[in-house]
Order: C-alpha cells, then sequence, then structure tokens
C-alpha cells in the first residue's frame, strides 16, 4: 500500500496545485504520509528466513510557491535503508530527499527540471493491498536528475496526460542519507542510467475514460560502469470499475518487457493482476504477480488484504503474502497503521 504516487506528472500537478494555492492562502503546502509496517515471515524454505520485521515510512511531499505558475517542490522519506536478515524493530532508518524539482505551469504544459521520478508504469503505485506492489517496485524509476515535459490533451471524451523525461541517476550529496547513511551513489557503482549525463529516457502516455485507465511507456536507461548494454523497456496497464449495486469491483492489469534488463545480457518480463472491492466497511483486494529473468528462477507472488478506514485519513489492513522468489517459497503475515494528513 503506497501514498503520494510519485511520477512525473504528479510532480508536475503537485507543483501546479501548490503554487495556485498561494493565491488563496499561503505560499507553502505540505502534504505528509506516516505508515508503521510489520511483516511476519511464519514459514520459509530459505535458512534463516524466518524472521519478524517492523519498520516505518513517512513521506512529505513540500512545495513552496513563487508564483501562481512557478514553485520549488520536494518529497523526502524515511525509511528503513538496510533490509533485516534477523528480527528488526524499527532499526536501520533513514531519511533522504527523493525529490528536489522547480516546476513552472505554461498552461499549455509544464515544465520539471531538478530531481524526480521520470513517470513509466502505475502497477509499482496503484497495485492494491500491503504487497500488491513488490515486483513491479522494480522498474520503477526514482532519485532521477534530469528534465521533463507534462502535457495534457483531450481527444474527444477522453482525457490524456503525455509526459517526456530526459535523466540520469542522482550522484549528489542528496542521494546519501541521514540516519543510516545509505552512501553516496557513484560512477563506479554502475547501473543504468548511471552516466555522466542525461543520456536515459523515458516517455508516459495515460488517460481515463469514463471507468477505464489507461497507461503506455517507454523507457532507455543508458548503461553505466561494468553494465552490458543499455536497458530498453515498455509497459502498459488497464484498469476498469465495474458498477455492481453497492459494491463496485475494479480490475487491473500491467505488463513490462525488458530487453538488457538492469543492463545485463537478460530480458525480463513482469505481469500484475489485480482485484478490489468494498465489502461492507472491509476493502478486500488480491493480486498475482510474475517476475520473468531470463536465466533465472521465474517469480510468483499472490497477496490477498483487507483494509478498513478507521477515521478521516486513518486506515489499517491486514495482508497474506505468497512468495516464490529465487527458488525459496515464503508466506508472510502483514498489518499496517497508516496516516494521511
Amino acid at each position: 500500500m503506497k501514498t503520494l504516487p510519485l511520477t512525473l506528472a504528479a510532480c508536475a500537478a503537485l507543483g501546479a496545485t501548490a503554487a495556485q494555492s498561494q493565491e488563496k492562502s499561503s505560499r507553502f503546502s505540505a502534504e505528509f504520509s506516516v505508515e508503521l509496517q510489520s511483516d511476519f515471515t511464519v514459514d520459509s524454505s530459505a535458512p534463516g528466513g524466518e524472521i519478524n520485521n517492523t519498520f516505518a515510512t513517512v513521506e512529505g511531499a513540500l512545495s513552496f510557491a513563487f508564483t501562481s505558475q512557478t514553485s520549488i517542490n520536494s518529497t523526502v522519506v524515511l525509511e528503513q535503508i538496510t533490509p533485516p536478515t534477523s528480527d528488526s524493530f524499527l532499526e536501520d532508518h533513514g531519511l533522504y530527499a527523493e525529490e528536489l524539482y522547480f516546476a513552472h505551469d505554461f498552461g499549455a504544459a509544464q515544465v520539471v527540471l531538478g530531481k524526480f521520478n521520470p513517470g513509466f508504469g502505475t502497477a509499482w503505485d496503484v497495485a492494491p493491498g500491503i504487497y500488491g506492489v513488490d515486483f513491479a517496485e522494480d522498474y520503477e524509476i526514482t532519485e532521477r536528475i534530469g528534465a521533463g515535459l507534462v502535457i495534457p490533451f483531450s481527444t474527444g471524451q477522453i482525457e490524456h496526460e503525455l509526459s517526456v523525461s530526459i535523466f540520469n541517476a542522482d550522484r549528489s550529496v542528496l542521494s546519501e542519507s541521514l540516519g543510516e547513511n545509505r552512501g553516496r551513489t557513484n560512477r563506479n557503482d554502475g547501473g543504468v542510467s548511471n552516466t555522466s549525463g542525461p543520456e536515459s529516457f523515458s516517455i508516459a502516455l495515460s488517460g481515463t475514460f469514463g471507468a477505464t485507465a489507461y497507461n503506455l511507456g517507454l523507457q532507455s536507461q543508458a548503461r553505466g560502469v561494468g553494465d552490458v548494454e543499455d536497458q530498453n523497456g515498455i509497459v502498459g496497464g488497464v484498469s476498469h470499475e465495474f458498477g455492481s449495486g453497492s459494491m463496485p469491483v475494479t480490475l487491473l492489469a500491467e505488463v513490462a518487457y525488458f530487453d538488457h534488463f538492469d543492463g545485463t545480457a537478460d530480458s525480463a518480463t513482469f505481469a500484475t493482476v489485480g482485484v478490489e472491492a468494498p465489502v461492507g466497511p472491509v476493502t478486500l483486494s488480491a493480486v498475482y504477480a510474475l517476475r520473468d529473468v531470463e536465466t533465472l528462477p521465474r517469480d510468483h507472488l499472490a497477496t490477498l488484504s483487507g483494509e478498513i478506514e478507521i477515521l478521516d485519513g486513518l486506515s489499517a489492513a491486514l495482508a497474506y503474502r505468497y512468495g516464490e522468489e529465487g527458488g525459496d517459497e515464503t508466506h508472510t503475515i502483514g498489518a499496517l497503521l497508516a496516516y494521511a494528513f
């Protein structure tokens, strides 16, 4: 379960909204989400894999509007930096700036400059439940430095949004973190888009018509030090809400394919299928996801979740996660308490 969706389009929209808000009240605006999550891996075929991990995730979207069209924006994140290898309770957390960018709305288009998250796919954000996003997060593009352009347009009754980004990986001091320090990224670390300049790009097109939403994306991330080739990828997804009296059902599906995934010689395919429906005060959801990297064992993910809103902005969720990853099977029970304000 993620909050504050942070794609390029969302960045530009946040900047424009914050800039316009200064006409009504303050030039400064902020949105926060606070999550406390516990994962209990009750059964694992991997030695030492049965661990309990409780951790926090805090995200803040901050914006200062210079004018009604121009703003500077930041997303700060506090989260667990190092994955635990044994039982852990609120350990190894660090604070870092995921985004820090300048935005200007020209009316027909919006421009973003700085550190931001280029748009590519949506399943890493919108797949339902606590664990539904787990595989899709592998291809989310985050913490890049460059420029982006967002162009909204309509065709008939359909509203579309086209975003284009050029970028490279962040190697500035912003790639470090306070508290548990994840270290500063440098060229020798390798990794796609970790280049001397903005040699990588992504193009994303999304839209809504009625109860249906779609997204399409294309990316090319230049190889870094030690990589075999550039990573090239495509993604396509669709979601639809079926009205059924008092119990609407939402279905979503997204597929992504990569050539030279992560700069290696391997191709990779990801697929995420989810369903979500309210049943009384509880929203139930299920997700199946596939991760198929050419020379590795095929991975499978299946989740079941239930979420309830306790108060305005405060929700709780319980979930079950089955994973078959790297040849190992795990069964996890998770609990999440989330507050957004």
